[in-house]
């Protein structure tokens, strides 16, 4: 069978599905029945779905290219076979479409589960590849982002694993990554104490190594989008009048156009052979070092204070080595400092870090509730009522 139907009219969304092959043989009519659906469906997105296309010719190129230029918004192509999208590619159309390769799909049996966080799980897939799987509520975009950003950081010289593809795990979606034969750097600091001094070397080497790296805003966002979106997604927890303070202390921090990773603690770090790679860069962005150093307070400053029970469990390192490897990232990272500098600092970031606390019903996804509960009664009690004496604080 060849030809177009109606696969899904929703509200605002049209999903066509093609099947067969589209060829001068049948164009002319593939193009019409095109044109009737489109005039009896008048959602604003329109998708094609290419799961049962087998051939498309240049006849069949120049319906698509028809159907494009009445469109206001990009049609997507979804399930788009290696073979047609190579034709796309090689025609230039992947700049006129929002075109998806079709997504190789496995199944956790068989499976090893080898990492699990509060923003997917890791399973080895086979001898060189392991699948980050993300919970089924994560956005498409939100995955995909992680996966292009990644990509950008290693080409830029950051060290990461090398991503691959979106795949479809089960239910849930994914991004295959390459195996690293690798420990993180938080279980490396807790059993190996006699290379304490040479990881956290590392350690440090890599947040400045970080720091000293522009990012291009063609490739990587504004932290700061990050955060307003947070703070839009924590409405339910907050009024308008503190949800508008927590906007207003983000617009006041400084520009820079710095390389962030948004959520840099040892165990987010892996070594291997004595050298280090950064992972879960789905925050990656550019802004000021402070939101760096904010979410790294947040974890090895305020939830020790707070919970220090979950932290050891959050870091997979005990409060006092925690507090140890914070006061020497600082200490190191700021040693050109004058001591009223440094102080001045420091007190900036502890409070600071109560943002990233404040925001834990995002930032925290996957967390007990108890947890996040008491984040947001400690922001409350002892961030908010202080949020004025911070913005437009940051100097330095």
């Amino acid at each position: 069978m060849n030809g177009v139907s109606v696969k899904e009219a929703g509200e605002n969304t049209l999903v066509i599905t093609f099947e067969g092959s589209v060829s001068h043989e049948n164009a002319t009519q593939t193009n019409e029945d095109l044109r009737k659906i489109r005039e009896e469906n008048r959602q604003e997105q329109i998708v094609f779905d290419f799961e049962k296309l087998e051939y498309i010719s240049s006849a069949g190129l120049r319906v698509l290219l028809t159907m494009a230029k009445g469109e206001q918004n990009k049609i997507r192509i979804d399930n788009v076979s290696v073979e047609i999208y190579s034709i796309l590619e090689d025609v230039g159309f992947l700049r006129l479409f929002d075109v998806n390769k079709v997504m190789r799909k496995f199944t956790k049996e068989g499976f090893e589960l080898i990492g699990q966080g509060a923003n997917g799980a890791v399973y080895r897939a086979d001898a060189e590849n392991v699948v980050k799987v993300f919970p089924k509520s994560a956005p498409m975009e939100v995955i995909e982002r992680e996966r292009d950003l990644a990509q950008q950081a290693l080409l830029m010289g950051i060290p990461t694993a090398i991503s691959y593809t979106v795949v479809q795990v089960e239910d849930c979606y994914g991004i295959m990554f390459e195996l690293i034969d690798a420990v993180p750097l938080s279980i490396m600091l807790k059993t190996k104490p006699e290379d304490y001094d040479q990881n956290t070397q590392l350690y440090i080497d890599l947040y400045k190594k970080t720091h000293a790296t522009e990012g291009d805003p063609e490739y990587f966002p504004s932290i700061k989008e990050i955060y307003y979106q947070a703070i839009e997604d924590c409405k339910d927890y907050y009024s308008a009048e503190e949800l508008a303070k927590l906007r207003e202390l983000v617009e006041s921090v400084p520009e820079r156009p710095t390389l962030i990773h948004g959520d840099y603690h040892p165990n987010n770090i892996m070594i291997k052979d004595g050298e280090l790679l950064l992972i879960d860069m789905g925050d990656m962005s550019i802004g000021h070092p402070i939101f760096d150093f904010l979410a790294t307070a947040a974890t090895q400053v305020n939830l020790v204070k707070l919970n220090p029970a979950y932290a050891e469990v959050h870091t997979k390192m005990p409060p006092e080595l925690i507090t140890k490897t914070w006061r020497r990232l600082f200490d190191n990272y700021f040693a050109d400092r004058t001591q009223e500098d440094r102080d001045r600092i420091e007190e900036q970031i502890s409070m600071f870090s109560k943002l990233k606390v404040a925001l834990a019903p995002v930032f925290g996804r996957g967390a007990d509730p108890a947890i996040i509960q008491a984040s947001i009664d400690d922001a409350k009690a002892n961030f908010l009522p202080k949020i004025d004496s911070l913005i437009g604080a940051v100097d330095w």
